[in-house]
Parts: structure tokens; sequence; C-alpha cells
């Protein structure tokens, strides 16, 4: 009996758990809305889109819970599909070009965390600063235009499925276990956290907090580089106007899924299910015809319903935004 309770306590400890019951309701009224939702190659569908905004918030989530913030992850993966569209297209490999990606993504990355940890500058003032020029770049790089990607190996990582699941969905479970093992059982990880709660207190447990912000920059550049691959893959081009609002998905994602915008606190699979409720909700409301700019009106009032039950759930505790 009393492991019970300590099971049942276990469980209304989860940040993410309002949110499972959220995806449970948006599920049923979809499937008693539109007789084509609930279906396996359905839900499949919805995997492979939220995989994109599913990776992308796993290093969102401990950006967020460091304290920090990024809006320049939509520029990075326009950018660095630009770049791999241009090296394919020039004849290179599409090994030598996700190569290049990801070194590019990874100094975005670098640029971030300068900026912000050595320099001093407010985060959302050098990645919204990035987001500019990252996508001028990629605009500069192709002439504002299109490149079409062909390639079979980009097909198998963006479109292809093992055991019926999309790979990229595969990739998306071991970002998570990865990065779930770092959070949890690692000494960045949680000095991670430390840092969100309070810059000063960590500095002063003998934290390097500008190393270990720099580095968290640089590893979220990094899965942003996996993200664009599966992205450019997913749709066969490289477009430098594509994934505006992917950064915002993303931040928003992490925000349903427990993730505190004051920093030390956030949950990887509370994002991961944020990011699939987003897509199940867009899924759902395309099934009914619905129009998009009542999407837009929809998916913002759920990500401000969100923060005002962070909001709530903060000053219960004492502390405030």
């Amino acid at each position: 009996m009393s492991n019970l309770k300590q099971g049942i306590q276990k469980v209304k400890k989860i940040d993410y758990l309002p949110l499972i019951f959220a995806y449970a309701v948006i599920i049923i009224f979809f499937s008693v809305c539109s007789p084509y939702f609930l279906s396996f190659t359905n839900f499949m569908s919805i995997i492979l889109y939220a995989s994109i905004v599913g990776i992308l918030s796993l290093t969102t989530c401990l950006v967020l819970a460091a304290g920090q913030i990024d809006f320049s992850a939509g520029s990075v993966i326009a950018l660095g599909s630009c770049v791999m569209g241009i090296m394919m297209r020039g004849g290179s490999s599409v090994w030598a070009a996700m190569a290049v990606c990801m070194l590019i993504s990874a100094l975005t990355g670098v640029y971030n965390g300068i900026m912000i940890a050595y320099v001093g500058m407010n985060p959302f003032i050098a990645t919204l600063a990035g987001m500019q020029m990252f996508r001028g770049i990629a605009y500069l790089l192709t002439d504002a235009r299109s490149i079409t990607i062909t390639n079979n190996v980009f097909k198998f990582i963006g479109r292809a499925r093992t055991m019926g699941v999309p790979n990229a969905a595969w990739i998306m479970l071991l970002l998570l276990l990865l990065f779930g093992i770092v959070a949890k059982y690692t000494a960045f990880g949680r000095r991670i956290f430390v840092i969100g709660g309070s810059q000063k207190v960590a500095y002063l447990s003998g934290i390097n907090v500008k190393r270990d912000t720099l580095l968290l920059f640089v590893i979220h550049g990094v899965v942003t580089g996996v993200a664009t691959v599966i992205f450019t893959a997913q749709l066969g081009a490289a477009l430098p106007a594509a994934a505006q609002n992917t950064n915002f998905t993303a931040i928003s994602a992490c925000v349903l899924g427990g993730v505190s915008l004051t920093g030390g606190k956030g949950s990887l699979m509370g994002s991961v299910i944020g990011a699939l409720l987003l897509e199940t909700l867009s899924n759902g409301m395309n099934m009914l015809g619905v129009a998009s700019f009542w999407q837009d009106v929809i998916t913002g009032f759920v990500l401000i319903f969100a923060v005002t039950l962070d909001i709530i759930k903060n000053r219960r505790k004492g502390s405030s935004y």
C-alpha cells in the first residue's frame, strides 16, 4: 500500500502530467470530429513532422533551463540547408554537405555563446541579431532562390521508415535518451540547471558559468544541425525563407512541457510531448478545414494558457516573473 502511495506521489510530481491529459483530450476531440484522424498512418505522419521541432526542443529546453533563450534556430536551419544545397548542386557528396552543415551550425552556437557568456550581451538581443544575420547570409548565398535536392540518403533520413516508424522519429528518440542521460546523470547537465536557478549561486559554487554557457550553445547548434538535415530531407529543397517559425514553435513546445521561462527547471520528455501536441493540433485543424489564420490564433491561445499556468505555479511557490 505504501508503495502504491509513493508511486502516486511520484506521478503527481511530473510537471508535464497536465500536458498528457490535454493531449488525450485533443486526440479524443479530433477523433470524434474526423473519421480519418485516428489511424496509424495519420499518427506516423504527425510524428514525422513533429520530429524536427521535437529534436530542436531537446536543447532548447536546456537553454531555457539555463536561464537563456535562442531566437536564431530557424535561421540556422535555413543557412545550413542552403549550404548543403549549394554543395550538393556543385557535386559534393551528401556526407560532406552534412558535415559542413553541422560545422556551420556549431559555429552559430559559438557566436551565440560568446556574445552571451563572454561579451555579456542580453540573449534576446544576441540571438535576435543572429537570426537576422544567418538568414541574410542564406539569402545572399542562394540569391534568394530555392535549390532542389534529390538524394537517396536524404530520402532515407527524412522520409523513409524502419519497422513502420519514420527514421526521423528514431533519431528523435535516440537524442531524447542521450540528453536525458546528460541532463540527469552528468555533472554538466546538473550544472546547467544550477546556472538557470541562479548564476550567482552557480559562480559561488565553483561552476564556470561562462564556459558551460558557451558549451551549451555549441551543443544546441550541433543539434540544430541535426534538425537541419532532417528538415531539408523532408522538404527536398533548400529555401532561404524556410523554418521562419520553427524556433518559436520549439520554445512553445518547451513551455507547454513545463519548462520555466525563469530558468532552473525543464523536462526533456515534456518538451517532446509539447512538440507532438502542437503538431497534432495543427494536423487535426487541417483535417477539419480550419483556416490558417484561425490556426495561428488557437495555437497562440494554447501558448498563452500554458505560460499563464506556469506563472500561477511559480507564484504559488513564492517566485514570480
